[in-house]
């Protein structure tokens, strides 16, 4: 494993810190001017907040709030050991190139009772790790750098260990660690002064955060420009698999088995909050997450659901832009899914099988030049988001608007989350469209 410049503690000693001026990608309030956007509090509030969470107010204060409410979750409710999901959760980092997100867990492994001794072997020779750490913590690697090539026996293994709970909860887990490590890298965002900070505990008063299912509205619908301009650098790899081998992952992936059993929706909708039971699901990734570590879903799908009701997006872009994070990582299943919203979305069978093999190649001309670049970006910060810039983010913002930029962006790392669901599981693709009436 590639290990940075890091001390004996598994820090970048050069890491910048900051309060309100930084030089993240773009500007962020201050902990003041951050409470002052977000919904009111019944506890919680007024304490000092991550950089994440203030960068996100900006334009989507509710969104933050609900990232609050998740990441708590996910570093003190999680019924994976406090040690070992923090060790999970540097792995995830390290990977990413996330020296802020790799900060923090070193902060939660202090938290947790881990001595020097323990943090200096993590950070050390991946060789040189417990025999007991082994499997968990190259699982989450792998579900962060090549999450389509776990094998079987690995997640077996962790069940026969750890049991469904547990293993279940470890893909969430890592699927959030790839989530927040790219707003950090996104935004380009800095230590804040006064951290590492400790899990968030506030609670938002009823109604701020969007917790009931919802469909966004529906965009009208764009035509395609054949004699468009190319103005996206040519990418040699990208049309090295070819539209035709994709639909033919696709119809393997429905034949896939998962690695757990599928539960059923009378089994699920005991674990939920009442407003979320309003609407029955079919689709296998929710029944899964919800079934298996409904105390991590539910926030994550409250963040999710909170930011389509702060800022709907155009959902034939969105999509568009979902699918290239599909393809740039191999995740078979969520790109069936692609193909359905885009039904959903309002496009048949025929201009889905156009714009997909149009973005399957290496001509994306007929697109108007702002998608090409959004989708350039989405390839990008799904395959590399340690190499992003400041200007990455500052093209987006001029293409598309800050607070649309805002929402895109979120849209995207979002992305990163729903497909280490899709392959930790390895979830068989649907064949009906779970999404319809």
């Amino acid at each position: 494993m590639h290990i940075r410049h890091l001390n004996s503690e598994g820090l970048d000693c050069s890491m910048k810190t900051s309060g309100t001026n930084t030089d993240s990608a773009i500007k962020v309030p201050s902990d003041a001017e951050a409470w002052e956007r977000l919904p009111k509090t019944v506890s919680g509030g007024g304490q000092p907040l991550p950089i994440w969470a203030r960068a996100v107010a900006v334009h989507l204060p509710r969104t933050a709030a609900a990232m609050l409410e998740l990441d708590y979750a996910q570093r003190a409710v999680s019924p994976v050991n406090p040690i070992l999901r923090a060790k999970m959760r540097w792995v995830v980092a390290n990977a990413n190139h996330c020296d802020y997100s790799m900060a923090y867990a070193i902060a939660d492994l202090k938290r947790a009772g881990a001595s020097p001794e323990v943090i200096a072997t993590l950070t050390g020779s991946a060789e040189k790790w417990p025999e007991e750490d082994r499997k968990p913590l190259e699982f989450a690697r792998l579900l962060t750098v090549a999450a389509p090539t776990i094998p079987d026996q690995l997640f077996e293994d962790l069940r026969v260990k750890y049991g469904e709970n547990q293993v279940a909860s470890m893909v969430l887990l890592a699927a959030y660690g790839n989530f927040q490590d790219r707003i950090v890298l996104g935004l380009q965002l800095p230590m804040e002064e006064t951290g590492p900070l400790a899990p968030l505990d506030v609670e938002f008063v009823e109604g701020a955060l969007q917790m009931a299912p919802l469909i966004p509205p529906n965009a009208p619908l764009k035509v395609l420009n054949p004699n468009g301009t190319d103005v996206v650098s040519y990418d040699a790899d990208w049309a090295s698999v070819t539209y035709d081998e994709l639909q033919t992952r696709l119809e393997k992936q429905r034949d896939r088995k998962p690695r757990l059993p599928i539960p059923t929706w009378e089994q699920v909708k005991t674990k939920l909050p009442a407003n979320m039971t309003v609407r029955p699901t079919r689709i296998v990734w929710s029944l899964m997450t919800y079934g298996y570590a409904a105390e991590l879903q539910v926030p994550w799908s409250t963040a999710t659901r909170t930011m389509w009701a702060e800022q709907p997006g155009d959902r034939v872009f969105e999509e568009s832009l979902f699918w290239i994070q599909t393809r740039a990582i191999e995740c078979n299943y969520c790109m069936g899914h692609c193909e359905m919203l885009l039904e959903v979305a309002g496009l048949d069978k025929g201009a889905i099988a156009d714009r997909t093999r149009r973005l399957a190649g290496s001509d994306w001309s007929a697109f108007p030049p702002e998608e090409q670049r959004a989708y350039a970006y989405a390839r990008k910060l799904s395959q590399a988001p340690w190499t992003l810039t400041k200007d990455d983010y500052a093209t987006l913002e001029k293409d598309l608007g800050p607070e649309v930029a805002m929402s895109t962006f979120w849209w995207l790392c979002r992305g990163l989350y729903m497909t280490r669901i899709s392959d930790g599981f390895q979830l068989p693709l649907e064949r009906e469209n779970v999404f319809g009436p």
